[in-house]
């Protein structure tokens, strides 16, 4: 049971990770092929990536994905709001599971013994001396605790959503609107740095030409 919770808060994560990245994606511009099987360059992840696991509490860190996307994603057209309802129905799925996810952090892990002859197993019970935990030592349990299987099973439905989300950020990062919004972004900002120091915008430009690595 120690080592399945182990697993089990690790493969969490990387569920977390996922979110980042997806994070990032809605931030900052990113890198990616149109070929699917290639990967995804974060130009500048480090400060999105600080930021996210600024926040602790991760109904916070949730939050401030979904106003990020949101906000990323505005447009009225279908693309957008297939995208922003894909989002939610996934959002609300990872809430679920980070709610697991807080019992195997702060349950109590009771060891397996005999009674009697009876083997009784080990089990993942409220935390100890709260009245969860002793309504379940109790003669009639309320059935909150969770058996091996149980918490095995948590483990695949988090890889199972993480698989998910990477999935789904990287269908993102690939989109042409959004990364046609990303080039719009860059030349805008080339041109304005055109307009305010001539200087350094001829250096971008000469260095985009001699491929230049800043």
């Amino acid at each position: 049971m120690l080592a399945l919770v182990g697993e089990a808060i690790s493969e969490w994560s990387f569920v977390e990770l996922s979110l980042c990245n997806l994070f990032t994606i809605c931030i900052t511009p990113c890198a990616a092929a149109s070929d699917a099987d290639k990967g995804i360059s974060f130009v500048d992840s480090e400060v999105p990536t600080a930021i996210f696991y600024s926040i602790e509490n991760f109904r916070a860190k949730l939050r401030m994905l979904d106003r990020a996307l949101c906000t990323r994603i505005s447009e009225r057209a279908s693309w957008a709001k297939d995208i922003r309802d894909e989002w939610s129905l996934l959002s609300e799925k990872v809430r679920k599971l980070s709610l697991k996810r807080n019992k195997l952090a702060h349950w109590t892990v009771t060891p397996a013994y005999y009674d009697e002859g009876i083997e009784n197993s080990s089990r993942l019970m409220p935390p100890y001396g709260s009245p969860g935990w002793w309504s379940e030592t109790g003669s009639k349990p309320d059935g909150q605790h969770l058996e091996l299987k149980e918490v095995d099973d948590i483990i695949k439905a988090f890889s199972l959503i993480d698989e998910k989300v990477r999935e789904f950020y990287q269908r993102l990062a690939r989109h042409p609107e959004l990364m046609e919004k990303f080039d719009v972004l860059t030349v805008r900002l080339i041109r304005a740095h055109d307009r305010r120091s001539p200087a350094r915008g001829a250096r971008i430009r000469g260095g985009i030409a001699a491929d230049v690595d800043f």
